[in-house]
């Protein structure tokens, strides 16, 4: 999420270049795909994840447009609470009455914190409307809730031991190369520099070691824990609102920083209800 913080096309425009760079990818992983095209339960699931991994991205570079990054962050969290349902009712990951009073607690912490957050006034050059930001970074966790979902399913309920989550990555990564570059009909006048194609590949190749290691937490912890652990990166984004991009004044950095330390207490206190 930080580097588009640093380029000329924002928002929707951005997606684009992140295809460019999920193309170079696609075809370092080629064989890896024909290997997921061997068991289709697999690669449609990965294309699936990752048609709703791109949707999340993209909502998320539009509440960015919006709202601070540090604020933004806090309402992607809203991915612990899906994943973790899923991981403890369709997965089966957890059970009993203590799994569940955690999930209460760490769920109460996080919305408290995010509500603190979201409250805190950043510098008027730096936010837009609110309320939208807000949905829209909402929307973002929702889709990015769902979409290790598919993978999951196919790990569980058709276990391939020839396949690796790296081979799930490059499906995923192919599923969302298409739409990203779709994007480009509709956002023309995006600013193809050097740049921006710099930043694009930037991106796609921190998103590809970021999720390389998510799907192998989540591999020995199951969804329910990997995924709020995960999250507490947004004490990371917090960081970088506050001390390189300036997104608030100095007297509100307690607030963020109190906030977001709630929100990440919060997501490790779900992650011990797996």
């Amino acid at each position: 999420m930080v580097p588009v913080r640093f380029a000329t096309s924002k928002g929707l425009k951005f997606m684009p270049f992140m295809g460019l760079g999920m193309v170079v990818m696609d075809l370092f992983r080629h064989s890896s795909l024909q290997a997921l095209w061997a068991h289709p339960r697999w690669f449609w699931a990965s294309i699936l994840s990752g048609v709703l991994w791109v949707a999340g991205q993209a909502l998320a570079n539009l509440a960015l447009e919006e709202v601070s990054l540090a604020k933004g962050a806090v309402l992607f969290n809203f991915n612990s609470f899906i994943n973790i349902a899923f991981g403890l009712l369709v997965f089966h990951e957890a059970s009993g009455l203590k799994a569940y009073v955690y999930l209460l607690a760490g769920g109460l912490l996080l919305f408290i914190g995010a509500a603190w957050v979201s409250r805190i006034s950043a510098a008027p050059a730096k936010e837009g409307n609110l309320k939208k930001g807000v949905a829209l970074g909402l929307l973002a966790g929702l889709f990015w809730g769902l979409y290790f979902t598919p993978i999951k399913a196919a790990q569980v309920w058709d276990p391939q031991p020839a396949l690796s989550a790296l081979d799930a990555l490059s499906g995923l990564a192919l599923g969302g190369t298409l739409p990203a570059l779709a994007l480009f009909f509709f956002c023309r006048k995006g600013d193809w520099s050097i740049r921006n194609i710099l930043l694009g590949g930037m991106t796609t190749f921190l998103w590809a070691i970021g999720t390389a290691c998510f799907l192998l937490a989540i591999d020995g912890l199951g969804l329910s824990r990997a995924v709020p652990i995960v999250n507490s990166n947004g004490l990371v984004y917090a960081a970088w609102s506050l001390f390189v991009f300036k997104e608030f004044s100095f007297s509100a950095w307690p607030k963020v920083l109190g906030g977001t330390v709630i929100v990440v207490a919060g997501v490790i206190l779900m992650a011990f209800s797996g």
